[in-house]
Order: C-alpha cells, then sequence, then structure tokens
C-alpha cells in the first residue's frame, strides 16, 4: 500500500500497511470544522475563545490567584515577596512564550493553506525547540537573580523568600514550555478544547499538591511553585501522547535523526518562529522589567504598597484571561486566514474579536468598581493593603477596555506574522511608568503610581488598534509556502513509486 509521506521540498511514496494508511488519514485529512476560513465568524470566535478563556483562567488560578492565597496565610511579608518573585516569572514566563506563540502562528498558517505536512513539522522541531528555549532562559536568568532583587529595592529576609519562589521555576521551565507550545499546536487546527481539558487535569493537580508542598511538608514559596511545575510537566506527557495520536506531529526520535538532512528547512521554521514569537515575547519580558523599576517607587510605601500592586493584578487576573483568550483566537482566526489568502476575512475576524470581547468586559468592570475592596479582601484580611488596592480595583474597572485592545491585536499581529507593531508600541509607552511613578508617586502616593499604570495602558490600546487599521499587515504572506518566483516542481518530481 501507498503512503502520502512528507519531506522538506517536495512529497514522495512509499509503501505501508493498512494500518499506517488509517492513521494518515487522521493527518492529511483536515477537519473543516474547525478552520474559520469560512462560516459564521461570530460563532466560530465564540467557539474558539471559550476554552482558551478557561484554560488561561485555570491557569491563573493554578499559578497566582492560587499562590497568593495559600500563601497570604503565611503572612504579609510572604505575599510581598510573592508580589516581587511574580514579576519576575513573569519575565521567564514571557521569554518562554517566543516558541509557542511563532508555534500558534505558522501551524495556522500552514493548516489555513492546507498544507498539513508543513502545520505537522514546525509542532514537532518545536517542541524540541522549547526544551532548548527553556534551558537556555534558566541558564541567564538563575545568575542574574541577585541584581534582579536589587532592583526592585528587596530586603534581604523578603529576596530570600523570592528566591525560593523563583529557582524551582526556572529549573523546570521548559515543562510549562512544552505544555503551551503542545497547546499551540492544538489551537493552530482550531482545537482549542483538548488544551482546556487538559489544562483542568494540571489545576486538579496544583489544588492538591501546593497546601501539601507549602504546609504539610513545610516548603513554604517553594513548595507553591514546585507544585505548579510539576503539575504541568506531568500532564504534558499526556498531551504528547494525544498530539501524537492526532497525527499533530511525528516522532520526536525521527525528527533527531533527520535533523542533519533537514537543517535548511528546520532553520526556516526556526527563523519564523523566532521572528514571529520574540519581539511580543520580549513585550512580556519588558512588562517584568519595567515593573522592577516600578516596584521601586512603590517599596518606598513599605509591605502594603508591594502587596496591594500584587493584589492589583491578582484583581486584573480575569480581564487578563479573557484578553489573552481572545488574543489567541485573533491569531487562530487571521492566521488561518492569510494561509488562506482572505485578507479582508482576517482584518474583519480581528475587530469582530474586539467587539465581542467587550461584553464580558462590561460585567466584570461593573463587579470591579462597585465591590473594589470585597475583591481586595479575598486575598488579605490586612485593611491598610485593602484600601490601597480598593482605589487600583476602581481604575481598572475602566482601563481593561483598552487593554483587550492592546492584548488582541498583538495577537492579531502575530498571526498575521508581523508581531513587530505591538513592541514598537508597547516599549516606549510602557517605559513611561517609570518617569510617571517618580513624578506623580510623591505628590498623590500609591495613587500616583496607579494613574501611571493606567495612563499608559490606555495609550497603548488606542495606538495599537490605529496601526492595525493601517493595514500594512495585509503585506504578509503565508511564512512557509512558496514564494511566486520559486518554480514549481514538475508532477513526476513529485512522487517517488518503488
Amino acid at each position: 500500500m501507498l503512503k502520502f509521506l512528507y519531506q522538506p521540498g517536495k512529497f514522495v511514496y512509499s509503501e505501508l500497511t493498512s494500518k499506517h494508511i488509517r492513521g494518515t488519514k487522521i493527518i492529511t485529512n483536515l477537519d473543516k470544522s474547525l478552520l474559520t476560513t469560512s462560516g459564521n465568524l461570530n460563532r466560530q470566535i465564540v467557539r474558539l475563545a471559550w476554552p482558551v478563556f478557561l484554560q488561561n483562567l485555570g491557569r491563573s488560578l493554578a499559578v497566582a490567584i492560587l499562590d497568593s492565597y495559600w500563601i497570604g496565610k503565611i503572612s504579609s511579608e510572604h505575599l510581598a515577596a510573592l508580589a516581587v518573585g511574580t514579576f519576575l516569572s513573569w519575565g521567564a514566563f514571557a521569554l518562554g512564550e517566543l516558541v509557542p506563540i511563532g508555534t500558534n502562528a505558522l501551524v495556522s498558517q500552514s493548516v489555513g493553506a492546507k498544507d498539513e505536512d508543513s502545520a505537522r513539522h514546525v509542532g514537532t522541531l518545536n517542541l524540541v525547540n522549547s526544551v532548548i528555549w527553556g534551558l537556555l532562559i534558566a541558564s541567564v536568568m538563575i545568575p542574574l537573580l541577585p541584581v534582579l532583587y536589587g532592583f526592585t529595592n528587596l530586603d534581604a529576609p523578603k529576596a530570600v523568600l523570592a528566591n525560593e519562589y523563583l529557582f524551582p521555576i526556572l529549573v523546570l521551565l521548559p515543562a510549562i514550555i512544552l505544555f503551551e507550545s503542545g497547546s499551540a499546536i492544538f489551537r493552530g487546527h482550531g482545537n482549542t478544547q483538548t488544551p482546556f481539558r487538559l489544562l483542568l487535569v494540571v489545576f486538579a493537580l496544583k489544588i492538591i499538591l501546593s497546601p501539601l508542598l507549602i504546609f504539610w511538608f513545610d516548603l513554604g514559596m517553594m513548595g507553591a511553585s514546585i507544585a505548579t511545575m510539576t503539575s504541568y510537566g506531568s500532564v504534558f506527557l499526556i498531551m504528547l501522547v494525544l498530539l501524537k495520536k492526532k497525527g499533530f506531529i511525528t516522532s520526536v526520535q525521527k525528527k533527531f535523526s533527520k535533523v542533519i538532512k533537514d537543517v535548511k528547512f528546520n532553520w526556516k521554521v526556526t527563523k519564523e518562529t523566532i521572528k514571529i514569537g520574540l519581539p511580543l515575547s520580549l513585550e512580556g519580558l519588558a512588562f517584568s522589567f519595567i515593573y522592577i523599576f516600578v516596584s521601586r517607587y512603590v517599596a518606598d510605601f513599605g509591605t502594603t504598597g508591594l502587596a496591594a500592586l500584587g493584589i492589583g493584578h491578582r484583581s486584573e487576573a480575569i480581564p487578563y484571561q479573557v484578553g489573552e483568550a481572545f488574543a489567541i483566537t485573533a491569531s487562530i482566526v487571521v492566521g488561518q486566514n492569510i494561509g488562506a489568502g482572505n485578507y479582508d476575512r482576517a482584518n474583519k475576524g480581528a475587530w469582530r474579536v474586539l467587539y465581542l470581547s467587550w461584553i464580558p468586559m462590561t460585567i466584570y468592570g461593573v463587579i470591579l468598581f462597585f465591590f473594589p475592596a470585597q475583591i481586595a479582601g479575598i486575598f488579605t484580611t490586612d485593611q491598610s493593603v485593602i484600601e490601597t488596592a480598593k482605589v487600583y480595583n476602581m481604575i481598572a474597572a475602566f482601563s481593561i477596555f483598552f487593554a483587550m485592545s492592546e492584548q488582541i491585536f498583538s495577537g492579531a499581529f502575530a498571526g498575521a506574522g508581523n508581531s513587530l507593531p505591538p513592541l514598537a508600541i508597547y516599549l516606549p509607552v510602557t517605559a513611561m511608568r517609570i518617569p510617571l511613578a517618580a513624578i506623580l508617586a510623591p505628590e498623590y502616593g500609591m495613587n500616583g503610581i496607579w494613574i501611571a499604570i493606567f495612563a499608559t495602558s490606555i495609550t497603548k490600546g488606542v495606538l495599537i488598534a490605529f496601526w492595525w487599521r493601517l493595514g500594512r499587515w495585509k503585506n504578509r504572506k503565508f511564512a512557509l509556502g512558496k514564494k511566486p518566483d520559486e518554480p514549481v516542481e514538475s508532477p513526476i518530481e513529485k512522487f517517488d513509486i518503488h
């Protein structure tokens, strides 16, 4: 029997058993119900977005909120150290997102172009790249931790606590990058429900492991981060089996055996992954490091200021995860339609994603504005911290709509394979938080810092929507497809029949 096989630049046939042929049908036949290149956009956006939102919310619960809940029961000092540790872990996670972001865009474009072989090749190679990238990030960041703590003006006892939280995260970073890259492969195919179900398993493990390691084994801060990374690593093994069963990846062992032969195509995939993922990854890294400097001004207000800032970010966790869900949806919709050459539908899809995101944001904004103290009180009983975080929540209730614009169009640009515009807007505008905080904090206290944060957030949301509307992203083509001037192989060159 014959099977359609992929090799970089050409296709060949070879003799295989009927069992292999049955497996091939799963690989080569696209599920048209998962494509966004035709049909009702509203229905497709909702179908894609809700599992991603629940997955991201579960991730937030599994890491930020759950950790804050348990660590907050130890002391306010632990909670303050966790806030700084969380900012730094965001930097590591942001750098780690380079591979998943690029994977999502390239797989989406490949699926939209009905080039499933390229999609499978991208997925397999980038799982390997995930491990390499995670180890590289850890090797760079671990020696820098003492310097980073110094930037935040964190005192020695809190620096020790923050280090206990961060060190396991950095050592085990490949686990979470692998999980996110695997999720990106599923999403690129339009399957957002499988990653969500797997995240539920991660969350269940985290719920069990966190209190067990934090209190029963008395590991404290370290127990929280070990619980997180162990949960992700364990569930990724299940994900790996499902990816292979679906035919979304090939054997990693085979990939290693072919790496020399396929080096030219592999480098093209890796280069495109970096080109798409690096700018957005740098955004997240910049966010983390800018907050290190902003935290210097917050630290002037003591434990109350740092704890309130951490709680403010926890209060924004839900809208942030909503934004991430719709951003990933925008990336899928835009990527698949660009792969199919349908630019008008890609543009329409991006704006439709934004409008639909405002529906849940309106509901949450009302809750955040009218119950700011109650939401802050979930994380602490310290009244001074609650009063400070209360103002943050009230301002955030209005700025979250602009934050949606920033996140969603960043995802849309990534889907188009052009993620430089979000970085060009993000870096200078977010960096303005540092001088604004320096100017406003002496005059208005912590409220001045809140104003600096939200004024820049609103500005970014407006600017990125304007840049998307210019339409220059339409010049991007399917990254792994043939260029118009490339020669087309004759039919006889495409087949090798034995």
